[in-house]
């Protein structure tokens, strides 16, 4: 089995099965096309690590800290990923283009993705109960299917956004930008609660 708290700074295509380092510090460690499998790093401080085409499946990262760290394309599928402050990471000040992260089917509850650009992140089947998503770009987003109780959308660009399926968001259409994002229904009725209107269920008994 390879380890990752050995001197080697960089692994190539390695795939790291069922390691456990809880409570741990991994510092300056490169990871490309690397698949980790049933691994468990929560409550572990990654400092300055890269990751680069990386899959995390079956992985627990509950309450890791990620301090000036690096993502590309890299896949959380069936994750714990709770309590993550993604603003921690280089991701706040690098200029590419696109999300360098994706979520299926993972707990995210309790994250921090404010202010970052998410375009066209994957948060899809996920739970994300109290995550923070002011002024973040979740522009051509995924979030289909995704339980949102509790998350905080403010001044938050959803342009084109998915969110069929999706349940228990609160989205004030006048405090955030909603331009061909989709809706399915009945949670879609939530949106008109934020506005300054009144629903009427039987239109014939108010005339």
């Amino acid at each position: 089995m390879v380890a990752i708290n050995s001197p080697q700074k960089e692994y190539i295509t390695e795939e790291f099965k069922k390691l456990v380092h809880k409570n741990d510090l991994i510092s300056r460690k490169e990871f490309s096309g690397c698949a980790f499998v049933k691994c468990a790093f929560n409550e572990t401080v990654f400092q300055d690590c890269r990751f680069l085409d990386c899959t995390f499946t079956g992985c627990d990262l509950n309450l890791a800290r990620l301090t000036g760290c690096s993502f590309a394309n890299t896949q959380f599928k069936d994750s714990q990923v709770l309590g993550i402050n993604w603003t921690e990471t280089q991701w706040a000040t690098s200029r590419i283009p696109f999300a360098p992260v994706h979520f299926s089917g993972c707990v995210i509850n309790y994250s921090i993705f404010m202010g970052l650009n998410l375009k066209k992140i994957t948060l899809r089947k996920c739970s994300a109960r109290d995550v923070s998503f002011e002024d973040a770009n979740l522009t051509q987003a995924d979030c289909a299917f995704t339980d949102f109780s509790n998350s905080r959308f403010l001044r938050t660009n959803l342009t084109e956004a998915n969110f069929i399926g999706a349940t228990n968001y609160d989205i004030a259409p006048n405090l955030n930008t909603l331009k061909k994002t989709k809706f399915s229904l009945p949670e879609a009725m939530s949106l008109l609660y934020n506005l300054d209107i009144q629903l009427v269920d039987d239109p014939s008994e108010n005339t």
